[in-house]
């Protein structure tokens, strides 16, 4: 009989955590697991790819602390085998209403980082109280093996309780997407591209630093960022003042980022701090070499220095410009760069990563 397995998260609304469990529920082997989907608010532009035969169960609520009590009882009504949370704030709640759960087996995705909990007043307490606590977790998962040496040490895990396992990709969906649809490009280029959500974390205010100092010397140099959040505004303005105009488009959230990618020179990640961005494995998936810097052991393990992009200082504009005026000048390398990639990514390709979540659940409701 097939183990019940609930995945836990807030809602769909177009973050990398998201993506993974879609992904992960889209591979997951049904002869073995049955899985769920709980979310706080069942909404957002992910919604429509979770596959058809994944039961969705809405609590109704847009703040997660209103849908604790609902949260609860759907775990009741389910009485999953294991529950797997992805989210700072949904591991924090299933951590703390475990006492009031059937018997289950709780698994965390921890991203580790305090710095994901900037919207409170009371991060650092909140981040001491939420390390205690996760130690409860029957495997924590991390996504790079710094994070997982890291979070082991702050914990004090038992031996066996930390597990890495990667972001996946599915390289063939996003090859095969990547060339649907019309170039979204107009011009000669060279066209850089960056996504993410528009907030302080992605540094898209040191990215428009950068390529203001490269476009004075490439005129016909473009930079396209997709994504949306409450910088918007100000980031345009940024550009208008570095006198960017055209040459810097913002494009909004893309559910389906792939063409953008693939038809683009350099994708560029310029992130202050990150876990293991899935923009990257997906930008390296469709064929664009990346320039990324380097805020995480996670960005570190898929971004190899030279061989399938480049490598940056985090917050350092100069560092930046330096990369991409290297790349955009040189499209031999970029070549050569783009035709390295696929060993790559075999590490992070979404059966690999799949089978490691299967043995996961199986190791952890054996034990």
């Amino acid at each position: 009989m097939a183990a019940r397995i609930l995945f836990a998260l807030p809602g769909l609304h177009g973050g990398g955590a998201e993506r993974v469990v879609v992904t992960v529920l889209r591979h997951l082997d049904r002869e073995r697991f049955e899985p769920h989907l709980v979310l706080a608010d069942a909404a957002g532009p992910y919604l429509g790819e979770v596959p058809a035969d994944v039961s969705v169960h809405g609590l109704g609520a847009t703040r997660l602390r209103r849908a604790l009590p609902a949260l609860v009882r759907a775990v009741w009504r389910l009485r999953p085998a294991a529950v797997a949370s992805t989210q700072g704030y949904m591991n924090f709640a299933l951590l703390l209403v475990r006492r009031l759960l059937p018997p289950t087996r709780l698994v965390v995705r921890e991203v580790i980082g305090e710095r994901y909990l900037e919207n409170s007043r009371h991060r650092d307490l909140l981040y001491r109280f939420y390390l205690r606590r996760v130690r409860a977790a029957d495997r924590i998962v991390t996504q790079s093996d710094g994070a997982a040496r890291e979070i082991a040490a702050r914990v004090g895990a038992r031996p066996g309780q930390v597990i890495r396992i990667y972001n996946p990709v599915d390289v063939a969906r996003v090859s095969a997407e990547a060339q649907s649809g019309e170039r979204p490009y107009a011009g000669p280029g060279p066209h850089v591209v960056a996504a993410g959500r528009l907030g302080a974390q992605k540094g898209f205010d040191l990215l428009l630093d950068a390529f203001a100092r490269v476009q004075r010397g490439r005129p016909a140099a473009t930079l396209t960022i997709l994504g949306e959040g409450p910088d918007r505004q100000a980031l345009a303005a940024r550009a208008e003042h570095l006198g960017l105009g055209t040459t810097v488009r913002f494009v909004g959230f893309q559910p389906r980022p792939y063409r953008y990618f693939a038809a683009a020179d350099v994708f560029v990640l310029s992130s202050r701090y990150e876990g293991l961005p899935n923009v990257i494995l997906e930008a390296l998936a469709a064929g664009c070499p990346v320039i990324a810097c380097a805020c995480s052991d996670g960005v570190r393990e898929v971004v190899r220095d030279g061989v399938n992009g480049l490598l940056v200082p985090p917050e350092n504009p100069d560092a930046l410009a330096r990369a991409l005026d290297r790349l955009l000048g040189a499209p031999e390398e970029r070549a050569r760069l783009r035709a390295q990639i696929p060993p790559t990514l075999v590490p992070f390709a979404a059966p690999t990563v799949v089978q490691a979540w299967e043995r996961m659940f199986e190791d952890v409701l054996a034990a």
